[in-house]
């Protein structure tokens, strides 16, 4: 069985903010600062990566104009 967090969107500065659970944190070793992609399936689901130096200079090359 997966295992379920709830979480809400917080406001920081002008944008708001998924807070993810210090459980998903560690369990993940992620840390302030990481770099991570989001990708949309359709309906209300994402799901998101941590990406390395390269892969964020691969997605910057490839990245449309604002």
């Amino acid at each position: 069985m997966q295992t379920v967090f709830l979480t809400k969107l917080a406001k920081q500065g002008t944008s708001l903010g998924v807070i993810i659970p210090k459980r998903i944190l560690n369990t993940y070793n992620w840390q302030r600062g990481d770099i991570f992609c989001f990708g949309f399936s359709g309906g209300d689901q994402i799901s998101i990566k941590r990406i390395t130096d390269l892969e964020l200079e691969r997605l910057k090359s490839n990245a449309l104009p604002d």
